[in-house]
């Protein structure tokens, strides 16, 4: 039986170093700006540009995060800025739950589609969900520790129990 509350996981943010890279970036131009304002023949505007470009994509992107909310008809996968997919409960063809997982099967870390035509959601290692629709689609999540995992499984068990036969925790 499926729970009504909604529950929702832990957001996953990027490895430090990579938010630390796209915060950091923009900085590089930002250095150079005040010598071009200095000299009496440099045009600052472009590198003006290029900063205030690097900033608007590169400093959202260093928040991004993903997680997953349950609800009472299905889950609903966020990648924060930029996606966010429904999926019902009756949708699900299968479900695969794993206790490790690497960005490196997915392509690398962060929104990814990988081979197969996964869409992962892998911003590190660790635990995580893969789902595969009736329609074919393909999705991937990485989870925040085995807690989740266990509490993500018994929320799709309950409320798809034919599934629960072809629930395989795999390493």
């Amino acid at each position: 039986m499926s729970s009504t509350m909604p529950w929702t996981t832990r957001r996953i943010y990027l490895p430090g170093g990579v938010r630390a890279i796209l915060l950091l970036a923009p900085m590089l131009a930002a250095v150079f700006i005040p010598r071009e304002f200095a000299d009496p023949d440099g045009n600052p505007w472009l590198l003006v540009l290029v900063f205030v470009v690097m900033m608007i994509c590169m400093w959202p992107l260093s928040w991004a995060c993903h997680r997953v909310d349950g609800q009472a008809d299905g889950l609903r996968l966020r990648y924060w800025p930029f996606l966010t997919r429904r999926i019902r409960y009756a949708d699900l063809a299968s479900v695969e739950f794993r206790e490790s997982a690497s960005p490196a099967e997915f392509a690398g870390v962060g929104l990814r589609l990988a081979p197969g035509g996964v869409l992962a959601f892998v911003n590190r290692r660790g635990p995580g969900i893969g789902l595969r629709t009736t329609e074919g689609r393909a999705y991937f999540v990485i989870l925040a520790d085995a807690d989740e995992l266990t509490m993500v499984r018994d929320h799709v068990a309950g409320a798809r129990p034919d599934l629960a036969q072809r629930i395989d925790v795999s390493e």
